[in-house]
């Protein structure tokens, strides 16, 4: 009994100790309890080690390995906690300080953007009952996605009709919320008539694409490309000369929200280029996507 009596006394005056280093040095008060965590290693990154995390007076400290500085810290990504505001995440005093008691932290690379550490700290709240920030970082969403879409095509200016597509892609991250990446789909821009001329038309594409994500999940997205474009025209039966099958330049524009379960919604215009073999087609459709 004694000798855990003293180790117990001895463990006191070591955390007395750092405290008042603490509050000397960096200002920021070690508590005497709350050091229950746990550091999963996903891809080690020694130079960006978590050393200790706590939770202290409704905010989360967490103090890394000296490289880490205001100028050069991981990307940290946390739960918003129900009723509360979006986290607040700084760097004060040698900690990154979260403006809220967290259960779960992962840490990102701040230049590949892998996951490296992961963070468990319990006996806080119940974590179970937290739902997914709706606060995203852009990166997580950049991969292959797929989408479809439905809408209305108006073929070389005679009225619209019922059209529809489909697409799968790949978008890379470059900085902050700016993706890239290209995407390869099929659509059919329907069949119309007007003053006894029908036309049809369908088509597929390739196109580049660039996209700007917000946190608040918001998007917004620009694309060129080319398509092959197969149509036609007809009056009475009978073909109407010099429209046919050729390849043509294809620009489009989207809007749309993207959740945190990797599901976006978007309203999107695409217009190909007439030439001397293509119809003009402008299409306007609602679409639904999934990144995986």
């Amino acid at each position: 009994m004694g000798y855990f009596f003293m180790l117990r006394k001895i463990t006191t005056l070591v955390l007395c100790a750092l405290s008042s280093t603490m509050i000397f040095a960096d200002e920021i008060t070690l508590p005497s309890t709350n050091f229950n965590f746990d550091i999963k290693t996903v891809s080690s990154a020694p130079a960006y080690q978590p050393l200790t995390a706590f939770v202290n007076d409704g905010k989360t400290y967490i103090k890394f390995v000296p490289t880490v500085s205001s100028s050069n810290l991981p990307i940290i990504l946390v739960d918003q906690l129900p009723g509360h505001p979006a986290p607040q995440i700084a760097y004060q005093d040698g900690y990154v300080v979260i403006d809220q008691p967290s259960s779960t932290i992962k840490i990102y690379h701040p230049k590949t953007k892998a996951l490296i550490y992961q963070l468990q700290l319990s006996n806080h709240f119940d974590y179970n009952k937290v739902p997914p920030s709706p606060h995203l970082l852009p990166y997580e969403y950049a991969g292959f996605f797929v989408g479809a879409n439905v809408g209305a095509a108006n073929i070389d200016s005679k009225g619209y009709a019922a059209a529809f597509g489909g697409n799968i892609g790949y978008d890379w991250h470059f900085y902050k919320g700016f993706l890239a990446g290209f995407e390869f789909g099929g659509n059919y821009d329907g069949k119309q008539t007007k003053d006894q001329v029908t036309v049809k038309s369908w088509n597929i594409n390739l196109m580049l694409r660039a996209r700007y994500l917000f946190e608040s999940g918001f998007n917004f997205v620009g694309k060129l490309g080319g398509a092959y474009v197969r149509n036609s025209a007809t009056q009475n039966g009978t073909d109407v000369g010099g429209i046919g099958n050729g390849v043509a330049a294809r620009a489009g524009a989207s809007a749309g929200y993207l959740f945190t379960n990797g599901i976006g919604l978007n309203l999107e215009y695409d217009h190909v280029f007439s030439t001397s073999k293509v119809n003009s087609v402008n299409t306007v459709t609602m679409g639904i996507s999934y990144t995986f």
